[in-house]
């Protein structure tokens, strides 16, 4: 008797169908996974650069910020990322952020995410008791578009929490 080795061209092609159909049924929501993955970065990553913030200005005993990356093309836009920075009293994220003063830099949000100050904030920062500078709680919106979010607000007293964000609130 006769033994076979290896695969038959109908069992390679009946293995390959299979794995086409498999492959075509799991992609879709791993992209999905990707997304809500890079949402949850991106806000845990804002949280760290605010916390950061928070206690270097009592550590250091002065003023912290933390304020958008300037992309040099559209100014104080938060996409491609935010930098914790020593600023003084009178100075803004607006002036010219020295080398010397950037303390640490976070990296952009990933496509197809969103980031939105719903009162147009153009820094977050802190005194030297790692308070929020102007007393008034402020909100953060990351959202998927259509699809859901987080909101990161910082208290007062400068303290940061997260929440969701339905499709509802993430147009």
């Amino acid at each position: 008797m006769l033994h076979q080795r290896g695969l038959s061209l109908t069992e390679l092609l009946v293995t390959l169908a299979v794995l086409a159909i498999l492959v075509g049924v799991v992609f879709p929501g791993f992209e999905g996974i990707m997304r809500s993955n890079n949402l949850t970065t991106s806000a845990n990553s804002f949280v760290l650069a605010v916390q950061y913030a928070r206690s270097e200005a009592a550590r250091r005993g002065r003023s912290v910020a933390v304020c958008p990356v300037d992309d040099s093309a559209g100014g104080n836009e938060w996409g491609p990322g935010w930098q914790v920075v020593l600023r003084d009293t009178g100075e803004s994220c607006d002036d010219a952020i020295a080398a010397a003063d950037v303390l640490r830099t976070f990296g952009a949000i990933e496509d197809p995410l969103t980031f939105d100050s719903p009162t147009d904030v153009t820094e977050y920062r802190f005194t030297s008791q790692g308070r929020l500078v102007g007393g008034n709680p402020q909100n953060v919106d990351m959202c998927i578009p259509g699809q859901r979010g987080v909101r990161v607000g910082i208290a007062a007293t400068g303290r940061p929490s997260t929440s969701d964000l339905d499709a509802a609130a993430c147009p």
